[in-house]
């Protein structure tokens, strides 16, 4: 269980989509007023397009729209009863030519339509909330622009296809919360400009790819609630991660190499992970942090006392010994450390002789 000091920190996951490459993901437990801000005014700044909806990208839209079914919000957004660049769903550049769009909420059961690929100046796309179903269509690697793909909270069913892996300027994958299942695919280690995947609420299994090392620019991964086993691979030890969350799973031996100087939240909870605690370097910029239901002991690593943490939980392990004074450890509740072998200490009991 993840315990923080605020009841206003929870797990949650905020897209943010427009500016540079259109789409951009970002995964925060709590998001400031400041990064609300940035927010807000980058998605007023984009420009809008000086040209109408290109013919092509037009006639691609309504197909898409007619796939989709009859939804007020849907054809509001598109607007295709006007000038489709002019909906608030659909980014355009300067000639009109369609570079992103947001569909959600239909209400009939779909796929989602290969002629995707003929907007061939899109840069990112989002599926959404929607009833659609099968499985990623292959002709979008046709589309040689694309950097961000989002189809989330789907009926979505399929195994993450390899192609995935030949589209080498994707920066963004975000599949989660749909049905996946089977293996996630060894060839994303090919995405070297990857920054972010979302592969979490699904169903998949099988060992994570040690390949995913080579995703030298990741700085968000989420892979929590599937169905994952083994070890996690040190070649993700070698990246520079901010966000890490593998919660959930099945997940055993060694996981002391994602504790990066960088890392800023790391979800370890409801695993098998073993490994030594004391040896540990936790980062000063560690603020997010549940290593809770796992099998991890020693004691706590000296580095410890120079983190200030918003949210923490150590539940349920092995650890021993007494909770270090000096840092932000005491600000919590004793249900933050409840369960282990032989902790003491505020805000546990005392350790005996002291």
């Amino acid at each position: 269980m993840l315990v923080s000091t605020s009841s206003t920190v929870q797990r949650t996951s905020q897209g943010l989509v427009q500016g540079d490459a259109l789409y951009n993901m970002v995964k925060y437990t709590s998001i400031s007023f400041l990064k609300l801000l940035f927010m807000s005014t980058l998605l007023l700044s984009i420009a809008p397009s000086t040209e109408p909806c290109n013919p092509i990208d037009y006639k691609v839209l309504h197909e898409i729209q007619e796939a989709m079914g009859s939804t007020p919000g849907l054809v509001s957004a598109f607007n295709l009863a006007t000038d489709c660049c002019s909906g608030w769903a659909i980014t355009c550049d300067s000639n009109g030519r369609v570079t992103f769009f947001l569909a959600s909420k239909g209400n009939t059961s779909t796929q989602i339509p290969s002629s995707i690929s003929q907007l061939e100046y899109l840069q990112a796309f989002q599926f959404i909330y929607s009833p659609i179903y099968g499985s990623l269509p292959s002709t979008l690697t046709k589309l040689k622009y694309l950097t961000a793909i989002r189809v989330a909270g789907t009926n979505l069913n399929f195994t993450i296809p390899s192609f995935l892996g030949n589209m080498t300027d994707l920066q963004s994958i975000d599949l989660s919360s749909n049905s996946l299942h089977g293996p996630i695919p060894s060839s994303l280690g090919k995405l070297v400009g990857l920054t972010r995947l979302d592969l979490s609420n699904n169903h998949l299994s099988g060992q994570i790819p040690q390949s995913l090392g080579s995703c030298k620019a990741l700085g968000s991964l989420d892979f929590s609630n599937n169905q994952l086993t083994g070890d996690v691979p040190k070649s993700l030890g070698q990246l520079n991660m901010d966000y890490v969350a593998l919660g959930s799973n099945n997940l055993t031996g060694d996981a002391s190499h994602l504790f990066q100087s960088n890392t800023g939240t790391l979800y370890l909870y409801g695993n098998r992970f073993a490994f030594n605690f004391s040896n540990v370097n936790v980062g000063s910029n560690l603020a997010y942090f549940d290593m809770s239901n796992n099998l991890v002991y020693g004691g706590f690593p000296p580095s410890i006392i120079n983190t200030l943490f918003e949210s923490f939980s150590v539940s349920n392990n092995r650890l021993c010994g007494p909770i270090p004074e000096g840092g932000s450890l005491q600000q919590f509740q004793a249900d933050a450390f409840a369960n282990n072998l032989c902790l003491c200490g505020r805000p546990l009991p005392p350790c005996s002789g002291s």
